[in-house]
C-alpha cells in the first residue's frame, strides 16, 4: 500500500494505525543506509511543516531497528515508500 498524499488526515491515520512502515531517513543514526522500519501503533497528529511545508504524521511507533523501543516519531509522507 501507498500513501496517498491529497488523503484527509483520518484517511492517512486510519491507513497506518496497526501497519508496518518502511521510512527513509537522511540522518539516521541507528542504519547507515537510512532505510528505517516503524510499526505504528497510533497517529497522534498529521500536519504540514511550517518550515519545509511538507506533510508528515506524528506517530507512537515500535521502533524495529531499534530493539522494538516505542516511540514518537515524526514521519515525512514523502518518506515512506511502503505500508503493509
Amino acid at each position: 500500500m501507498n500513501i496517498n498524499y491529497q488523503a484527509s488526515a483520518i484517511e492517512i491515520a486510519s491507513n497506518l494505525v496497526g501497519k508496518t512502515v518502511r521510512y527513509f531517513a537522511n540522518d539516521s543514526k541507528i542504519k547507515n543506509d537510512g532505510v528505517r522500519v516503524f510499526k505504528v501503533e497510533a497517529v497522534e497528529n498529521v500536519s504540514i511543516g511550517s518550515k519545509s511545508g511538507r506533510r508528515y504524521v506524528t506517530v507512537l511507533a515500535k521502533d524495529v531497528d531499534d530493539a522494538g523501543e516505542t516511540k514518537y516519531r515524526n514521519l515525512h509522507l514523502a518518506g515512506i515508500d511502503l505500508v503493509v
